[in-house]
């Protein structure tokens, strides 16, 4: 069985682990390594997709934003750790506000009265920002827990540059090749999207394969842990790729489901429970099949019996009836000879008797007076 799975392509295990209850069975028999196979070609397929649908988001959201902030930003100069934008007033910029937080350029106000002038108004509002001062890059974010402040020099010195203007910038990111630059972000993504869910399902995994372990033992078939294993790995198979359908759609769209995580694992719960029960089933019904075969294999050899001894019997009658001539003609020719014998004797006893009646019967003689 585990050979003719593991012949099978993929995507036809794939559509029989979603559909097709009974073939968990032969999965069952499956062996470490071809289930391992299966799951890791699974994770594969779908952080490759996941990953393109991430990078189009990614590069569509920089190529909005560099087009946003090469049109919004004012004039700017960078010289030895001081910032100088050619504009009298702040520029702030709160497109963004959802993806990156407000986009302040402030090189006019004191750093220390940063805060003040903009929390209330802005960086509240949106939770992050990115505040331009004249020496310093000020963040904020939520998960930060407040402010912190990178100094321009602190910051470029390593790379070895001490001045640009805007326009530098914009000539730096033209020249760039843009394939390969999709291509890094791409690979990056699938990387780190490929480690994160193989961990995850395999927590998944684990968790499923004690839960039908559990399940086996309560309706006595003594199912192992490694058929177990297997058994979930195909499980999950729907869960992961309507996770995939609903990331797109998420990605995508912008649409979210409440409650998802929790359809995730139920469904998988179901799988195990429904193709463990399955199995018993089978279980059940190949016992049955088995015991209605060796009454078969009785009444035949009944049968076969009962033909054998009427074909000796008949054997043992055509014998006798071949021995019973000839001890016929033995007694009917012993038949004869007694019959002459006998009918010699009462001739014999004949002629006695004749020869007694004609010889006097005494010596007695009567006187006439």
């Amino acid at each position: 069985m585990s050979e003719e799975v593991k012949k099978q392509g993929f995507f036809k295990n794939v559509l029989k682990s979603i559909k097709d209850f009974d073939k968990y069975e032969d999965f069952a028999l499956e062996t470490r390594g071809v289930a391992f196979k299966y799951l890791i070609k699974l994770i594969t397929i779908f952080c490759i997709i996941i990953s393109i649908v991430y990078t189009y988001k990614i590069v569509d959201n920089v190529n909005n934003l560099y087009v946003g902030l090469k049109d919004k930003l004012p004039d700017f100069s960078y010289q030895d750790g001081n910032l100088k934008a050619n504009s009298e007033n702040p520029t702030i910029i709160e497109d963004y506000g959802n993806m990156l937080g407000v986009i302040i350029v402030d090189t006019q106000t004191d750093t220390n009265k940063i805060h003040d002038t903009y929390y209330k108004d802005y960086i509240a509002k949106y939770g992050s920002a990115s505040i331009f001062t004249e020496n310093s890059l000020i963040l904020y974010r939520s998960e930060l827990n407040g402010q912190v402040s990178y100094n321009y020099s602190d910051l470029l010195s390593s790379y070895n540059i001490n001045s640009f203007t805007k326009q530098d910038i914009i000539n730096n990111i033209d020249n760039i090749n843009i394939a390969s630059f999709y291509f890094s972000i791409y690979i990056m993504i699938f990387i780190y999207l490929w480690i994160v869910y193989f961990i995850s399902i395999i927590i998944d995994v684990l968790i499923l394969s004690c839960l039908g372990y559990i399940v086996s033992r309560m309706s006595r078939l003594k199912l192992k842990f490694a058929p177990a294993f297997s058994v979930s790995i195909h499980a999950i198979t729907l869960p992961i790729l309507l996770n995939l359908i609903y990331i797109i759609v998420n990605l995508l769209t912008g649409f979210e489901i409440k409650y998802f995580d929790i359809m995730y694992n139920t469904i998988a719960y179901i799988y195990v429970i429904v193709a463990i029960l399955m199995i018993k089933t089978d279980f059940l019904n190949r016992q049955a099949e088995l015991i209605k075969i060796a009454q078969e294999q009785m009444k035949v050899k009944e049968d076969m019996k009962d033909k054998e001894d009427e074909e000796e019997k008949k054997k043992e009658e055509e014998k006798d009836n071949s021995v019973c001539p000839d001890k016929k003609e033995d007694n009917n020719s012993n038949d004869e000879e007694d019959n002459n014998i006998n009918s010699k004797k009462e001739k014999s006893k004949k002629e006695k008797k004749d020869k007694s009646s004609d010889e006097p019967l005494g010596d007695t003689s009567y006187d006439a007076k």
